[in-house]
């Protein structure tokens, strides 16, 4: 329940409540319109994806616009412009705003920029949702690998001034990890935890490096309450409603043991596909076509149906199901 497909699969079903601590007044502004990292990337299909030559354009089902643009920042960033990579990279955003390859390098760009705050709050965003690049991807998009490591000594002097620092450890921590270096990133990580020690993100990331680290107060998962009587795959059959705090989902459960469900919230909306089942004692398993499997509990009671997800440590109360 510690792992990031539970995580991903809870935001992109919409159920998760989602916080970003990294995020601050100064907003990110795209063109005079707002990328609001308060809220998780809603991940869409065609993502773009990077070569290690940076001369080639991604490839992906995105604007093509985009993909120019994108292209444009790669090469401002290998020529050493981050200033113009982080505009360029801004603007695909703008036509790509759920793309989360161009928000992993926009943190990229501002961690070579020294804005280790910025960074941070994007890298969450962005590993709330999967875990980061591998150390090829990365050191692709720099022409040398001196540049790299005098940026990363910047960002280690600038932790052992600032030891406190939350945002700085995030991103020396990612970048640790990136690089293949799992005992430094731990040692950096269990600082981390000890100073933000309900954070899923930073546990998940120290657990990824060392899973034998001795985490302060985990949460616990709040166990929802169980069916009285066994449920069948029939009586799940066919299409469901449920609506909370604004946001509209929308389940349809095929007999063919295909599935799609869809939420809202204002003028956003993520659709996820895949195959269900469940046992006979109420646990659904939706997994998705591309990764990750939503797991729940689900109950019937005053004729509706109580949607659970297992591993919730929050407490969060059931999406309430209508049929129909």
């Amino acid at each position: 329940m510690t792992t990031w497909g539970i995580n991903r699969v809870g935001w992109a079903f919409g159920y998760n409540n989602y916080y970003n601590p990294y995020v601050t007044p100064s907003t990110v502004i795209v063109d005079n319109s707002v990328y609001d990292y308060s809220q998780p990337i809603i991940m869409a299909p065609g993502e773009t994806t990077l070569s290690s030559n940076p001369t080639d354009a991604p490839a992906a089902e995105v604007p093509e616009i985009s993909l120019t643009t994108f292209d444009q920042a790669r090469n401002d960033f290998y020529a050493g412009d981050y200033a113009a990579a982080l505009k360029a990279t801004d603007a695909a955003l703008k036509e790509s705003p759920n793309d989360a390859v161009m928000h992993e390098f926009r943190a990229l760009t501002l961690f070579a920029l020294g804005q280790y705050q910025e960074s941070a709050a994007t890298l969450y965003a962005v590993l709330s949702v999967g875990p980061g690049w591998d150390w090829t991807t990365m050191i692709g998009l720099y022409p040398q690998v001196e540049i790299y490591t005098e940026q990363l000594r910047k960002l280690e002097q600038f932790v052992t001034e600032n030891p406190d620092d939350n945002a700085a450890l995030l991103v020396l921590s990612y970048q640790y990890i990136t690089a293949g270096h799992d005992q430094a990133a731990a040692t950096e990580l269990k600082r981390l935890v000890a100073l933000t020690p309900t954070d899923p993100v930073a546990i998940q990331l120290l657990l990824s490096v060392d899973p034998d680290a001795k985490i302060p107060d985990p949460p616990k998962e709040v166990l929802p309450p169980q069916p009285t009587a066994k449920i069948s795959k029939d009586q799940l059959d066919g299409s469901w409603s449920a609506d909370r705090d604004g946001r509209v989902f929308e389940m349809d459960l095929e007999e063919d043991g295909t599935f799609s469900w869809t939420y809202s919230q204002g003028d956003q909306s993520q659709k996820v596909t895949g195959v269900w089942d469940v046992d006979d004692k109420g646990i659904l398993a939706m997994e998705m076509n591309d990764d990750g499997v939503m797991l729940a509990q689900v109950l019937f009671k005053d004729g509706k149906l109580d949607f659970y997800m297992i591993g919730d440590t929050e407490g969060t109360p059931p999406l309430e199901f209508t049929k129909g």
